[in-house]
């Protein structure tokens, strides 16, 4: 099998590029990983397992009246592509509970 020197590196080198791409096992209770995640957080790691779909509501274009405050909105004329861009920005910076203890896995 006639192979380019590139091709054999790139062979030799796959068992390391593998093993950097590998994702560690979860924690467990008793293990110092699992404790210093609670230390940090304040959550246990498996408190959103039984979650299966996000149930808190976010901010959008369609509800923004239940996040704002109604006075704010008097002067703000709410038909405007630049408010409704403003809603889209608050809904991508806002993080439900479930989202942010995603992020911090």
């Amino acid at each position: 099998m006639n192979m380019y020197p590139s091709d054999k590196k790139k062979l030799l080198s796959l068992p390391f590029y593998l093993a950097k791409r590998s994702e560690d096992p979860l924690p467990r209770k008793g293990q110092e990983f699992y404790a210093l995640f609670k230390e940090m957080t304040g959550e246990d790691w498996f408190a959103d397992s039984t979650v299966k779909f996000d149930r808190e509501k976010k901010i959008t274009e369609f509800d923004f009246e239940n996040y704002l405050n109604p006075a704010l909105l008097k002067g703000v004329d709410t038909t405007t592509p630049e408010f409704k861009e403003y809603v889209r920005k608050l809904n991508f910076v806002s993080k439900t509970w479930f989202e942010a203890h995603q992020e911090k896995k």
